[in-house]
């Protein structure tokens, strides 16, 4: 695509416009249902003239918004950059230089899809979200795409044709739908459930007994324990049942293919995405395993761009991968050859685990847990149970954790319950810091902190002179290579 076709400043296509009515529609229920709760609640006289004002002024709200923003909203892409202008009262232009554009991704809701749209999204380094957003007809969205990528990688045109490194079956994504985090799901329904109540508490304290909730414990405690145990596995069910559906409607028509300017990634059913992520722009590479998917060889795969801890989940780069076979290619990417033993490695001094329980199990417990028993109740004594996790936890992190190198990149074992592995080059070291305790310079340890475009990496409680020593070859590596980040 030629650069003059949209030099000049341009609107969105004017289908945008229900797409921007819909999401500030959207965004309004979430804010005020409750106030449309209360009204639908409430008795016949006071409903009528509160539901009028809600579908007479919120629509007319929603439609006013949406064309301020759809005219109000005006972009450009030239050769050098890509610019926006937005606001009405307020007015703000941003400018993006295409050199630091890190990755650009095509998003497309269901209803983008029945306006035949999609939404261009950039990233650019220390920003947590997608700084522009602008919403075109696909195929224009794709041709941009791939024209902002060529400028900003500087990558030279080829005729090759784009290698497909993996693509999930359903078979797959069953397998990774049951082998996913289920307890994260159920602390997500019990949130939900939480907020909801919540939320409508005010309201159903005119309509019901005080003493509902009270009466309704009580019945609970006096039911058999069968009946307790069937409601506890319906919710682990639900939690597994939830947790599988998210993951099938999130990697659905999951494919990842290789191109001239990086890794393409595309997915998603009622809610597509793509992504294309330039080889230059990775700062380091991690995939984790738990015991249950290190049976099947299942791994989640992530490129950490530019920003790190500042990007949102829903940009990160993750990719589910199915064999060790793919997961090999998508590391010699980053860096053609990684052994598989290392020559030079560290583990954690054994103090970390017991001052980590000290300080985090045993002090704790005792301190809560002696009040709590005195003044409540004598179950607070269950407190005393936190060293026991604190210790077993911090055991397990210190057991499997290793710190290896080689003279071209570093290699980090960590985990708990499950395995990450991080693979980083030495060249894409941004600074390196040793951090010392009173207690760590007692035993001569150190923190030895990594920081990176893309994230933080952190060697706890190792030798201070070892830690010097990585930090002056970290600094030498950097110095003599002419990689940048």
């Amino acid at each position: 695509m030629s650069a003059s076709v949209l030099s000049e400043f341009r609107r969105q296509p004017f289908m945008a416009v229900g797409q921007i009515l819909f999401k500030t529609i959207i965004q309004l229920l979430k804010s005020i249902w409750p106030f449309i709760l209360l009204v639908l609640v409430r008795s016949d006289g006071e409903r009528d003239t509160a539901g009028e004002f809600i579908l007479i002024v919120l629509p007319a709200f929603a439609l006013s918004k949406a064309l301020v923003d759809y005219f109000f909203f005006k972009f450009r892409i030239t050769e050098e950059e890509v610019q926006v202008k937005t606001g009405f009262f307020s007015r703000k232009q941003i400018t993006l230089p295409l050199h630091k554009i890190q990755a650009v991704h095509i998003n497309q809701s269901w209803i983008q899809k029945i306006f035949n749209l999609s939404e261009l999204a950039f990233d650019t380094p220390g920003s947590g979200k997608a700084e522009v957003t602008i919403q075109l007809e696909k195929q224009q969205a794709e041709e941009l795409m791939a024209f902002v990528l060529q400028k900003s990688t500087a990558a030279e045109k080829t005729e090759n044709n784009d290698d497909l490194i993996a693509e999930l079956s359903f078979r797959d994504l069953l397998k990774l739908g049951l082998t996913s985090n289920h307890f994260e799901t159920l602390l997500i329904l019990i949130g939900l459930f939480l907020s909801f109540l919540n939320n409508i508490k005010d309201i159903v304290d005119d309509y019901f007994n005080e003493n509902l909730l009270e009466v309704s414990a009580n019945k609970l405690l006096e039911s058999s324990i069968l009946f307790i145990s069937m409601g506890v596995f319906a919710i682990l069910i639900l939690s597994v049942v939830v947790s599988l559906i998210r993951t099938i409607l999130a990697y659905i028509n999951f494919r990842i293919t290789k191109t001239a300017q990086g890794f393409n990634i595309s997915k998603g059913l009622i809610n597509s995405s793509q992504k294309l992520v330039p080889f230059e722009k990775v700062q380091f590479l991690s995939w984790k395993t738990n015991w249950l998917r290190k049976q099947i060889s299942m791994f989640l795969f992530e490129f950490h761009t530019i920003g790190g801890k500042e990007v949102k989940n829903k940009l990160k780069i993750k990719i589910p991968v199915t064999s060790e076979l793919i997961l090999q290619k998508l590391a010699t990417t980053y860096i053609p050859e990684i052994p598989e033993h290392f020559a030079s490695s560290l583990k954690v001094h054994p103090s970390y685990l017991f001052r980590n329980t000290l300080f985090f199990g045993i002090l704790p417990s005792v301190i809560l847990a002696i009040p709590l028993f005195i003044f409540a109740d004598e179950k607070a004594l269950l407190l005393l149970l936190l060293p026991f996790y604190v210790f077993l936890y911090f055991w397990l992190y210190s057991r499997k954790f290793l710190f290896s190198w080689t003279s071209n990149l570093i290699n980090i074992n960590t985990g708990v319950f499950g395995k990450r592995t991080v693979i980083l080059k030495w060249e894409k070291i941004q600074s390196v810091k040793i951090s010392q305790s009173l207690f760590q310079q007692r035993k001569s340890l150190a923190d030895l902190i990594v920081h990176t475009a893309g994230g933080t990496i952190t060697a706890p409680y190792i030798p201070l002179e070892a830690a010097r020593e990585l930090q002056n070859f970290a600094l030498y590596k950097v110095e003599s290579s002419g990689e940048g980040w």
